[in-house]
């Protein structure tokens, strides 16, 4: 039955990933406009219909370099070139721009007057003066900014969403092949501790505070485009405002967490020898018969996920501090970095702890009674973690026998 289900749910997701691919090929950097305001009113895209966006992709073709794109809407255009506007408010062509390539164009201007040669001028900020508080806000322009938006709206987004999709399907064929690990000897009937009350509760906080902010995360990054069209401005705006704000306060549990799994873990999950024959072995989930690779109290698998989180969130802390506080000790540069930064490794995260939810829960029997009730049965422990399982039965005391 189980091996039915993951078996729909495989297939459900090659559909899903066939159509993200689809959806990468397709799309392009245009950003249209969204939440806008009119009146007191709020509206969905400013720019509505096909006319609206042709105006908006012209526009936004022309925000890149010159000698790509043609010369700014204020200035008349060279003999042969697509003009932005064609009076007030008019979209300009597409056949025109789509007739002349860029090649073309930059020896057509390279061969005209002097007079032109502005048009060509390389990317540099334009910066004037503003009220607003703080230098960098005098910055109306940044070509690197386009470049950042670019990666975030391309690589970034369709690049996360494929590899998320991409392990889920992983791990449903994986399900589907070998179905759950089980207990080869089955229940024994008997249990020992594996974690305590401290290590368990602050387990729970870190995982439900990485949890909300993934869900809020994801939000910000893909709501625009999957949640917005049927939810609407005004609800999605609540909805992205909250998730922000949520977002910044889960902050302070997460963080705690990492630093409590680095007092109760960190000399457990040191690399050691026997390691690399658990790796070698795959950790003995890839074969129904013959014994487990022997293991400590974490093997090479738990330890992998550790060294991820506690390194991963050090750097998704630092990174999402640094754009709570903007431009405090980072120009625009440091700022965009930080943002691609966080955005790539809490993807990549999220990928990793769908491995570590799946082999916890669904994907091996057992598992998950060490992270509820810090017990496990004996013949668990004794397959999975065999060295620390000799260890631990032989510091327990016999019990001890009745005066006769």
């Amino acid at each position: 039955m189980l091996r039915t289900i993951a078996t729909t749910v495989t297939a459900a997701l090659v559909v899903l990933l066939v159509y993200t691919v689809y959806l990468a090929a397709v799309s392009d950097d245009l950003v249209v406009p969204s939440n806008g305001v009119i009146g007191k009113a709020a509206v969905d895209d400013p720019a509505e219909g096909n006319a609206d966006l042709q105006a908006l992709r012209a526009r936004t073709g022309l925000q890149r370099w010159r000698a790509e794109s043609g010369p700014s809407p204020e200035q008349s255009s060279p003999a042969g070139a697509p003009s932005a506007t064609r009076g007030a408010g008019t979209p300009a062509d597409s056949a025109d721009v789509a007739r002349l390539d860029g090649g073309a164009r930059v020896r057509d201007w390279l061969n005209r007057e002097a007079g032109q040669s502005g048009l060509l001028q390389a990317p540099e900020r334009v910066e004037g003066h503003t009220t607003l508080p703080g230098p960098v806000k005098d910055v109306f322009v940044q070509p690197a900014g386009r470049d950042w938006r670019s990666a975030r709206n391309g690589p970034i987004v369709f690049g996360g969403a494929l590899y998320m999709v991409g392990v889920l399907t992983l791990l449903a064929v994986f399900l589907a092949i070998r179905g759950r690990v089980p207990i080869k000897e089955g229940f024994s009937g008997r249990s020992v501790r594996r974690f305590d009350a401290f290590e368990r509760a602050n387990h729970w906080m870190t995982a439900v505070g990485f949890v909300l902010l993934a869900l809020t995360g994801l939000i910000l990054l893909y709501g625009k485009s999957l949640i917005r069209p049927w939810l609407g401005p005004d609800a999605f705006g609540d909805l992205a405002e909250g998730s922000a704000w949520l977002h910044m306060a889960l902050i302070l549990p997460f963080a705690l967490g990492l630093i409590g799994m680095i007092v109760a873990w960190l000399w457990q999950n040191l690399p050691a020898r026997v390691d690399l024959e658990w790796l070698k072995q795959g950790g003995g989930m890839l074969r129904a018969d013959g014994p487990n690779p022997p293991a400590d109290r974490f093997n090479a698998g738990q330890k992998l996920i550790f060294w991820a989180v506690i390194l991963g969130g050090i750097t998704l802390i630092a990174s999402g501090v640094a754009m709570m506080f903007p431009f405090l000790w980072a120009g625009y540069a440091g700022m965009q970095l930080a943002q691609s930064i966080h955005a790539i490794v809490a993807l990549a995260m999220i990928g990793v702890i769908f491995g570590h939810i799946y082999i916890g829960t669904v994907g091996m029997v057992g598992a998950f009674d060490a992270m509820w009730s810090g017990r496990v049965d004996r013949n668990w422990a004794k397959e999975h973690h065999s060295l620390w399982y000799r260890r631990l039965v032989g510091s327990e005391q016999p019990p001890s026998r009745p005066a006769e």
